[in-house]
């Protein structure tokens, strides 16, 4: 009897595409060769299709279905754009303008949603008086001040660290607290709006079950009346009142080192405009901004996510990136940065006898170390062929490499850090 997925595998081989799909499509090579398997039909579900998949779609690929309706015709939210550099706001991170049109949902008892993607307080602390920043010592990262636990936080290795340091033997450092992060906002938001109940929504608050549960009943029930997020609130989240939300820093400029920064605002921007206005025919979006002439933006504002990706899919072809060739990235990892160095260019030498393949590097990640590992990066572009990729994988394996280096192999990378 031939064997097949049932009905509930199905189901959830669906859910996990849909989550995948967002990301980008060559992570679903697996699940796209189960099905041509079984000779079974797959979905892939997504608010904004990743370039990959949107080039097999551009090339008859896959077929394209578009759902052009929300949910009982309710219109797409207006939007906004405010200059921050025409307001010149001092001493806060919300324009006068913002705060007039939130008011204006407020008074109808409808939801608002400030919008900043930063945990914490503030993500840089610098002494006025020496100079001195609050940096990891596993990690090449600053610390992060967190507020409700009064201590800087690493992101990456979750080293805490009381904020105090002696500046000579008789002053401590007086430290400032640069840019804004979720608490800093909760803290202006409560300040503005006084006789409405705020809450934050970020994973630092919900790290228990309970804790999460509670917070949507309040929010379902009406008990709240502004919400402070990050990304985690993006996506999948369905509050009816929710009505306003507010971009505290519209910045698209991304990480320079990330090929996926433009796809990645995109989908998170979308998604995250599709959490107003679900069940009403007024709803707003506000990007603040100190780039109000920034084509994704102005693109994004205009529901034209589709020209974006036309225009991200040519530069990618410009460039030989993805979908137009293939990478592979190595990170070797090591105790000293010297030796994370000189273990990448021991292995460039070996991968030198490939001749199909391009060999970028070796240079430093762009997270230079993390939990006290030195890591340096070799990248690999190839045209996608997977008997080139077996030749790598063969050649990886017949090395000798010295147990003072660990190398990690992402095939199809995601992230570039």
């Amino acid at each position: 009897m031939k064997k097949g997925f049932t009905l509930i595998e199905l189901m959830a081989v669906i859910v996990i595409l849909g989550i995948l799909a967002t990301v980008v499509a060559i992570n679903v090579s697996p699940f796209l060769q189960r099905a041509n398997f079984e000779k079974i039909p797959i979905h892939l579900i997504t608010s904004i299709p990743s370039v990959e998949t949107f080039n097999n779609i551009k090339n008859k690929k896959f077929r394209h279905f578009n759902i052009l309706k929300r949910y009982n015709d309710y219109p797409l939210p207006k939007t906004k754009i405010i200059n921050l550099n025409i307001k010149k706001i001092k001493n806060t991170f919300i324009s006068k303008e913002t705060i007039e049109l939130v008011k204006d949902f407020l008074n109808k008892n409808e939801q608002v949603l400030f919008f900043l993607n930063r945990r914490g307080y503030a993500p840089y602390l610098i002494c006025r008086k020496c100079g001195y920043k609050l940096i990891c010592s596993n990690c090449s990262m600053y610390l992060t001040y967190h507020k409700i636990k009064n201590k800087a936080i690493c992101h990456h290795c979750s080293l805490e660290k009381e904020i105090s340091k002696s500046c000579n033997e008789s002053e401590i450092c007086d430290f400032v607290m640069y840019g804004p992060g979720v608490e800093k906002i909760f803290e202006e938001v409560s300040k503005i709006f006084p006789g409405n109940k705020v809450e934050i929504f970020s994973s630092d608050y919900m790290k228990k079950k309970d804790q999460t549960k509670s917070l949507f009943n309040r929010i379902t029930n009406n008990k709240v009346d502004i919400l402070i997020g990050t990304q985690m609130i993006s996506k999948g989240f369905n509050f009816p009142k929710l009505n306003c939300i507010v971009v505290i820093d519209a910045d698209f400029s991304g990480r320079g080192y990330d090929l996926r920064t433009t796809e990645k605002n995109i989908q998170l921007y979308h998604q995250l405009s599709g959490r107003a206005g679900r069940f009403s025919t007024e709803s707003l979006i506000v990007y603040q901004t100190l780039s109000p002439e920034d084509v994704t933006l102005n693109e994004l504002i205009k529901n034209n996510s589709e020209e974006l990706l036309k225009k991200e899919l040519k530069l990618r072809e410009k460039n030989l990136l993805p979908p137009f060739s293939r990478l592979i990235a190595i990170i070797i990892s090591a105790n000293s940065h010297s030796l994370s160095l000189d273990g990448a260019r021991e292995i460039k030498k070996h991968l030198k006898k490939i001749s199909e393949i391009e060999i970028l590097g070796p240079v430093d990640s762009p997270l230079l170390k993390i939990k006290k590992k030195f890591r340096s990066r070799l990248l690999i572009r190839f045209c996608g062929k997977s008997l080139i990729q077996k030749k790598i994988t063969k050649l990886l394996n017949t090395l000798k490499i010295s147990s003072k280096i660990k190398l990690t192999v992402d095939v199809d990378p995601v992230n570039f850090g």
